[in-house]
């Protein structure tokens, strides 16, 4: 079975001064969401979920955690007051099949209802957007039978697919899964980045494939998981890193740990190699360079996925109990005022 518990620091990254930087007032608006990019106002809800991901995977701020949580499933709005919901897109015609998936996932994973999250049914909504046929042009909504609707990427399909196993929808899910192995290249085992596929190999999607596949139970898909775990192995670069979109990549690297820590026993070796590659790419500020090349600096997305992968657990099995927690105070917009509690 994946490890449930990180491994030890080692020569892995400083996961509680990461930690440190993701919570930081500067990133964490008000301690509820992160800001889409050059905007102070307007939460990126997926970044803010990769963030509440990094948080449950080290479990070194669960306060912190809890207050993300309680902002999406409270109806919280950011500054252009948007919910969560208004990114899902759930109960309307442009429901988001990996936007969705992956809300309901966070839902999973701190042990709330993911079929009242927010006040919305995700589960219900997953179901719904299984589409039936491959839709015609221009509508580009259905990729094919058994995409999500308007779930772009394999990524987004895999979200899908590990929110319905999870809430034991697994007949449910029976098209999705489907539909998500067919597009594994039978040469090599390896995922595309994109759905509908062209024609791509990607270590972050099979990494992430591997994982929702992984989850099914029975072992029909497990000759289908190896195969993609050989090929994540096979493309890892000398220094311990994987390509990326970005070149040497921070993100390929964290999601290369995760899904090669599927088979632990087996890619030990490169997972270590992995995670001294992530700590050289760690900065003193806590977070991460998107990639070896090019600039240097903390990105955000980056920093979230180094966080929550360096520790190897996958996405189907990452649980977080948020018993005990209590949720911060949100900061008076004038900084000069103290915090009222």
């Amino acid at each position: 079975a994946p490890p449930t518990t990180p491994p030890p620091a080692g020569d892995g990254p400083d996961l509680k001064k990461a930690v440190a930087y993701l919570t930081s007032p500067a990133n964490l608006r008000q301690g509820r969401y992160y800001a889409a990019g050059g905007s102070t106002t307007r939460a990126d809800f997926g970044l803010t979920i990769d963030g509440a991901f990094a948080l449950a995977a080290t479990g070194h701020d669960n306060d912190a955690l809890r207050t993300v949580v309680d902002f999406l499933d409270k109806g919280g709005k950011d500054g252009e007051a948007r919910t969560v919901h208004d990114w899902t897109n759930v109960g309307s015609a442009h429901a988001m099949g990996g936007s969705m998936g992956k809300a309901a996932v966070l839902a999973q994973v701190v042990e709330r209802d993911p079929r009242d999250f927010g006040g919305k049914d995700l589960i219900a909504g997953l179901a719904d957007a299984v589409c039936t046929a491959k839709s015609p042009q221009p509508d580009r909504s259905c990729a094919g039978k058994g995409a999500y609707a308007y779930a772009m990427s394999v990524f987004g399909q895999s979200l899908g697919v590990i929110a319905q196993i999870r809430a034991g929808e697994t007949k449910a899910a029976e098209a999705p899964i489907g539909y998500l192995a067919g597009l594994q290249h039978t040469a090599t085992g390896a995922w595309p980045s994109l759905v509908p596929p062209t024609g791509d190999a990607d270590v972050d999607s099979t990494a992430m494939a591997a994982m929702a596949l992984d989850l099914v139970p029975g072992d029909t898909h497990a000759g289908a998981v190896d195969r993609a775990l050989a090929w994540v192995a096979a493309q890892q670069l000398p220094d311990g890193g994987f390509p990326g979109a970005a070149g040497n990549s921070v993100n390929s690297a964290a999601l290369a740990v995760q899904g090669l820590s599927l088979d632990a026993g087996k890619y030990g070796a490169q997972i270590a190699k992995a995670r001294k590659f992530l700590a050289s790419q760690q900065n003193a500020d806590g977070g991460f360079n998107v990639a070896k090349e090019g600039q240097r600096g903390s990105d955000l997305r980056a920093s979230t996925q180094a966080v929550g992968g360096s520790t190897g657990i996958s996405f189907g099995v990452l649980t977080r109990s948020l018993e005990g927690t209590t949720p911060n105070p949100v900061p008076s917009p004038s900084a000069s005022a103290p915090v009222i509690v």
